[in-house]
């Protein structure tokens, strides 16, 4: 049921992107991963002064300039002026007994095209001997072979399902504006490196040198549900990767209030309020029992929800978990709740907020 339902939505978003006359078909957004999506839980919730938030700051900002790579990447295609191109945000397939991730993928009738993309401030010097690769000095993994791994896995994937024919190649694309690249023109893989503000030119280059037609719309439309109805994202343990503990965390809800960030928040007649800066919030909690669904489990029970958010009312809890309309099991002091489709997650309302002091914004990492 759910690769049905994934191969109609595909259908669906091709169908409405041609009818609005669209010029090219965005078949996988470009939006957050979840690995970032749970850094940012993580970093709401464990202690300002916890001895691993650097590690975990840093790491995150590393994965974040990653993504805005990408973001920028797909900025550029977003002139392409043919038609014919479907275009794939963080593809993740499994290959035998592992996964490989593809940045940007571009799928058309005549090739296939594999963006491994890189969003570094420091200078890229690739050399002959041994393909080796130096950022400021330092070896680093040869992006250009990286992206002809993955063009390879991505071949092998597709012969699994039949498709044989059609050429894959694959690009280095630099997407920093600060960084240079430095390579020879007679290197071997001088061709298959290129900053992002050339990317275009780049594939109208490839363009011109795949003329023939390798595959019909309708094999495309095959290709396109393979790619969604498989693609497996990443579910990280972030707790365990970092050796950490649910008790690592800290309990109650925290102000959302980016100036203040108290916790935990009081919650009285129907509202949270912070005792520091004042401000009141109906919904703080949902925040509170996303994040422990992305980090400590799929489901939550009354007494759980109870100590996660330090309020001893069973009633009241019972009211916040099912005004969140979330999916249950079980009855009466028994029932479970459980963690909502990615697409039906439940977000607090800004605009239920009031506060004493001026201007107060949203909770940011």
């Amino acid at each position: 049921m759910t690769q049905a339902l994934a191969g109609l939505q595909g259908r669906r978003t091709e169908l409405v992107r041609k009818q609005k006359g669209m010029m090219h078909l965005i078949m996988k957004a470009c939006e957050k991963s979840l690995r970032l999506i749970m850094f940012e839980a993580l970093l709401r919730n464990i202690p300002y002064d916890h001895w691993k938030r650097y590690e975990i700051s840093t790491e995150y900002n590393s994965w974040l300039t990653g993504f805005r790579g990408e973001e920028s990447v797909m900025f550029h295609l977003d002139l392409i002026s043919s038609a014919n191109y479907r275009i794939y945000h963080d593809i993740r397939l499994q290959l035998g007994k592992y996964f490989f991730q593809i940045d940007i993928l571009l799928v058309c009738t005549r090739f296939i095209l594999v963006l491994e993309v890189k969003n570094r401030s420091k200078d890229w010097h690739f050399a002959k001997l041994l393909n080796q690769v130096t950022l400021d000095g330092k070896r680093t993994k040869n992006p250009i072979l990286q992206a002809k791994v993955q063009s390879i896995k991505l071949k092998r994937w597709l012969a699994k399902h039949h498709i044989t024919d059609i050429p894959i190649l694959y690009f280095f694309v630099n997407a920093n504006e600060k960084s240079k690249i430095h390579i020879d023109y007679s290197h071997k893989n001088s061709s298959s490196v290129c900053n992002s503000e050339q990317l275009l030119e780049k594939i109208e280059q490839i363009e011109n040198q795949n003329k023939t037609e390798i595959v019909n719309e309708k094999e495309l439309r095959k290709i396109n549900r393979l790619l969604l109805e498989k693609n497996s994202p990443d579910n990280p343990d972030l707790l365990q990767e970092f050796n950490l503990t649910p008790e690592d965390l800290f309990l109650g809800v925290h102000c959302q209030n980016t100036k203040c960030n108290c916790s935990p928040m009081r919650y009285h007649a129907g509202s949270w309020l912070c005792p520091k800066c004042k401000i009141q919030c109906k919904t703080a909690h949902h925040q509170k029992i996303q994040d422990y669904f992305l980090l400590i489990n799929n489901s939550i029970t009354n007494a759980e929800a109870r100590n996660l958010l330090k309020i001893n009312s069973r009633k009241v809890i019972h009211h916040f978990l099912s005004t969140m309309n979330l999916p249950c099991t079980g009855k009466l002091k028994g029932r479970v709740y459980h963690q909502p489709p990615p697409n039906k997650q439940t977000t607090a309302n800004p605009a239920v907020a009031t506060t004493s002091s001026p201007n107060p914004k949203p909770s940011q990492v």
